[in-house]
């Protein structure tokens, strides 16, 4: 996966759009890694000078591959880190779906309005190992991802809306057949897809 590369790719899509004059905002996200690259700095430069309209959506969970978010940065939070380039930084609870989804509203609102780029932090926790070659428990508590386990996001989603009684079981059963369905359809298209040529990684490299 791309590791804070994609960034800069959406800033240029923001800023074509606007220079098109196509109502588009660009999502860029990225994780709490990948604001050690280079290309996460340069990307909220940009976008912050050109008033570009992209959110910036900063997955946070507490792990880059090993190294915890403490020695990965000095800073509070990496929210913070907007305030250098002239945006505004968001925090929110990213196990709480409801509250994501106001602050991506409001961020999307601000940029397809002219008011330019923002940086929100969404925190988390990685609850598997980073890959099947990483031995996570070299590295943190059981205890800890027990606790975190409980705060699946899905769940409290699930549970906010029976509270409120806007799910039911037959509901639930629909919603959980069709993302069965549509990772069976992706798989299958996915399966079909010719191999990937090695000798491509070369391709459109000038520099």
């Amino acid at each position: 996966t791309p590791l804070a590369t994609q960034l800069p790719h959406a800033v240029g899509l923001a800023r074509a759009a606007r220079l098109r004059g196509d109502d588009v905002v660009a999502l860029a996200m990225v994780g709490d890694g990948g604001t050690s690259e280079g290309d996460f700095h340069e990307a909220l430069n940009f976008a912050a000078v050109w008033r570009a309209p992209v959110v910036f959506l900063v997955q946070n969970n507490r792990f880059a591959i090993s190294v915890p978010l403490a020695k990965q940065t000095a800073a509070p939070t990496l929210a913070h880190k907007a305030v250098g380039y002239g945006m505004p930084g968001r925090l929110v609870d990213g196990n709480d779906a409801p509250a994501v989804h106001e602050v991506l509203v409001e961020a999307v609102e601000r940029a397809r309005s002219g008011g330019g780029p923002t940086l929100v932090e969404a925190l988390t926790y990685r609850i598997d190992a980073h890959t099947n070659a990483d031995d996570a428990g070299r590295y943190r508590d059981e205890s800890e991802v027990e606790a975190w386990r409980e705060r699946d996001p899905l769940r409290l989603l699930e549970n906010e809306l029976r509270a409120r009684g806007e799910l039911g079981e037959e509901h639930l059963r629909h919603a959980e057949a069709e993302a069965e369905a549509l990772v069976g359809r992706m798989r299958e298209r996915l399966g079909a897809e010719p191999r990937l040529d090695p000798d491509d990684l070369f391709a459109h490299v000038f520099a």
